[in-house]
């Protein structure tokens, strides 16, 4: 339940219980998810089962149980996609660039309340709202379930981010990388009467070549006046492909691994094929704490998490 200007509003974000009444939560929300999708049933769009049932369909599943906040996920993400850091004078501004946010929510008494961790990030949504009002189709869907986006085809609009219910979507407002500066990016490149010099003082930090040895070469470094978000590391799931091509054989969940899983501490975090019925993925998925955030809006996230669970005893609480 959210607060939102002065008014409650109903919406399945989270979900949480107490080990004395988990049989009871389950109930509920085995009724709420029956509710939700009822409701969406009555859409007037077809969807694509068919398309996504052939070849991979990527998701992922996060335990809110043994997710500790740590923000590791984060990091690991910022570090693999070329994500700039902006400082916190533009995160005041409302500025922030991170793909993958942890979101806290808390419940209980107010003086020692229970906390919940939940990492946000782009659900690739298979009915995602952002795709069909984007002016110049710069996000599509794959036929892979990916929620994709082309940048050097987006003018920014920011239209999708407007649309996105989950506001996952991030817009370069600066030029963080210092990649739209032509001259700075080209050493001895004749600008005026003067000539661009590499190592010292006149060069741009981000322009510093030991400072662009930090960037990931596998992942694009995207200009100012662009919408850029999570991609479920799909450079990983190509390098994935063509390990397994390599080797003749068929791709398992294992050759494949995003970059907030592989350094989660906890293994909150479980990514794979959804049309591998037999994986970890659809094991956790078929668990009856399983939930979809906002799924109520029918945007078929191809991201559940698990009801959070405490054992807390109120009686030594003080």
């Amino acid at each position: 339940m959210l607060r939102i200007s002065g008014a409650l509003t109903e919406r399945s974000v989270i979900f949480k219980s107490n080990i004395k009444e988990l049989k009871e939560s389950v109930e509920h929300l085995k009724e709420k998810r029956k509710e939700f999708q009822h409701l969406n049933e009555k859409q007037i769009y077809n969807g694509y089962d068919e398309l996504y049932a052939m070849g991979h369909h990527w998701g992922m599943h996060i335990d809110t149980n043994l997710c500790t906040g740590c923000g590791t996920c984060t990091i690991a993400c910022m570090a693999e996609n070329n994500v700039p850091v902006v400082g916190k004078h533009e995160v005041k501004r409302h500025h922030e660039m991170a793909w993958l946010r942890i979101d806290r929510y808390f419940y209980g008494d107010v003086d020692n309340p229970n906390t919940v961790y939940q990492p946000m990030l782009c659900q690739h949504c298979d009915n995602a709202p952002c795709e069909n009002v984007c002016p110049v189709n710069a996000t599509n869907h794959s036929s892979e379930g990916l929620n994709q986006m082309i940048y050097n085809r987006c003018i920014g609009t920011r239209y999708c981010a407007n649309n996105c219910p989950y506001k996952v979507r991030r817009f370069n407002w600066l030029d963080y990388t210092k990649a739209d500066i032509f001259y700075e990016n080209e050493p001895g490149l004749q600008e005026g009467n003067k000539f661009s010099t590499i190592g010292n003082e006149d060069t741009l930090f981000g322009n510093d070549p030991l400072t662009r040895m930090v960037l990931n070469p596998d992942v694009t470094v995207r200009s100012r006046g662009v919408i850029e978000k999570c991609s479920f590391c799909v450079q990983r799931i190509q390098a994935g492909k063509l390990t397994s091509k390599v080797e003749g054989r068929k791709l398992k969940d294992e050759d494949v691994a995003t970059a907030c899983q592989s350094a989660c501490p906890t293994n909150a975090i479980v990514f794979g094929d959804m049309n591998d019925k037999d994986n970890i993925l659809n094991k956790v998925k078929n668990s009856p704490l399983t939930f979809i955030a906002l799924e109520e809006t029918n945007v078929r996230s191809s991201v559940s998490y698990s009801m959070k669970v405490n054992n807390r005893n109120e009686k030594f609480d003080v």
